[in-house]
């Protein structure tokens, strides 16, 4: 690969502004958008999750980049999400307000990749995972432009969520539900081997530490990231952030795949400098499961959806004050020949692929199960198999305890880096 790698790094009070300074930086606007072109946004709008909540992509952010489009002449602009699997993309939209953004700042369309029907299916040469093709829609394949849009956030299974990670968005569930059951992070670069950004815009406005993605903690950074190489703004966002790469398998991935630029030294930093926006983020993840060695994981074949939600499932027995009274526990997720052979009650059978050895334990239903189950079947040792009668207003008890107890933790690791200092 010739030359540098180029990060742009905006800082400024108004959004729009941002978005014309990461622009500029990435090089005259002709250049960046062609004129006439169509262009697709794609932002992270993965789960339900309100504006201000970190949980998805700023719709604020979302609209400024949409004007942005259109100012440097593009014909088309297209808003485009696939939401995660048991997920509503039109609803994650308009809950986060990307939606009525994207309309108030003039895009021609919003459509749901996973409702549709014009596919193409293309191979993925030399795969690394167990992907070998995708169907992908029409539009996409076509558009001239892809501007991938991600929000910085912590995450359970993956460490933290940016650029590389927000390219799951542009496949149907099939594949989705496939890529959680091979090796994730080789998937996605397969998935950008034939999918390739012309442009990664990163929302570090109010970037998500703490228990993401199911309990983000929204952190005023204030600042936009950019760049043609998704793997260049991954690794600048780090070190932005604090987060030690080697603690991140994908940058490896990426490496193996022969994408983008993960070396410091390779990269050009146009902006504002990683020491002038620098602000240490919370990743209570970057262990895996060694973070609870009182509790034992038989996590193998398990996909990262079911991991994340069983990192999570710790931290909020913590919450509830039922983590040492459970330590006899042992949780299995994924498929499995064989499970421990162990009294019932102490088997915890995380997910639908663990079905067939219902009988041996405690059984938790769902591809992925549902957020609190996974406690409730670890709290009261009794099979967790739909949502029934007082879901909700178990639910609603537990966020007391679980808020104070981000509230309690969030306090602890200020007065822990006030000392520090």
């Amino acid at each position: 690969m010739g030359g540098k790698a180029v990060v742009a790094i905006a800082k400024d009070p108004s959004v729009d502004e941002m978005v014309r300074q990461a622009f500029g930086y990435l090089g005259e606007e002709g250049e960046v958008i062609r004129k006439g072109s169509t262009v697709v946004l794609k932002p992270n709008a993965g789960h339900l999750g309100k504006p201000g909540t970190s949980v998805n992509t700023s719709a604020e952010l979302v609209g400024a980049v949409a004007r942005a489009a259109r100012a440097a002449g593009a014909g088309k602009v297209i808003l485009a999400e696939a939401s995660a699997i048991g997920c509503d993309t039109m609803a994650c939209l308009e809950d986060s307000g990307i939606g009525a953004a994207a309309r108030a700042a003039g895009v021609d369309e919003i459509r749901d990749i996973k409702s549709e029907k014009d596919l193409i299916s293309v191979p993925i040469r030399d795969a690394r995972s167990e992907i070998r093709s995708v169907r992908l829609p029409r539009f996409l394949v076509e558009a001239e432009h892809i501007i991938n849009m991600p929000i910085f956030k912590s995450h359970a299974s993956m460490v933290f969520s940016c650029a590389l990670k927000n390219i799951k968005g542009v496949v149907q569930d099939k594949v989705h539900y496939e890529m959680h059951k091979t090796n994730l992070a080789m998937a996605m670069m397969d998935i950008w081997s034939v999918v390739k950004a012309d442009l990664n815009i990163a929302d570090l406005i109010w970037p998500a530490e703490g228990f993401g993605p199911h309990s983000p903690v929204p952190l005023d950074f204030g600042c936009v990231l950019a760049s043609r190489d998704p793997v260049a703004l991954d690794a600048v966002a780090c070190h932005c952030v604090g987060l030690d790469m080697g603690k991140v398998s994908y940058f490896e991935n990426a490496r193996e795949r022969g994408l983008g630029c993960a070396d410091m030294e390779r990269i050009e930093i146009r902006g504002k400098s990683v020491a002038e926006v620098y602000k240490k983020m919370w990743l209570p993840y970057l262990d895996g499961f060694d973070t609870w060695p009182e509790y034992e994981f038989h996590t193998e074949n398990s996909c990262s959806s079911c991991q994340s939600l069983v990192a999570f499932t710790m931290e909020k027995l913590k919450a509830l004050g039922e983590y040492d009274r459970n330590r006899d526990a042992v949780i299995c997720l994924g498929a499995k020949d064989e499970v421990p052979d162990l009294p019932k009650e102490r088997l915890i059978l995380c997910g639908n692929c663990l079905r067939k050895h219902r009988a041996k334990g405690v059984a938790v239903n769902g591809c992925p199960p549902a957020e609190p189950h996974v406690a409730w079947a670890i709290i009261d040792r009794e099979d967790q198999l739909e949502i029934g009668p007082g879901f909700r207003e178990r639910m609603h008890g537990d966020e007391g305890p679980w808020n104070l107890y981000i509230e309690e933790t969030i306090e602890r690791k200020r007065r822990e880096a006030a000392r520090a200092k």
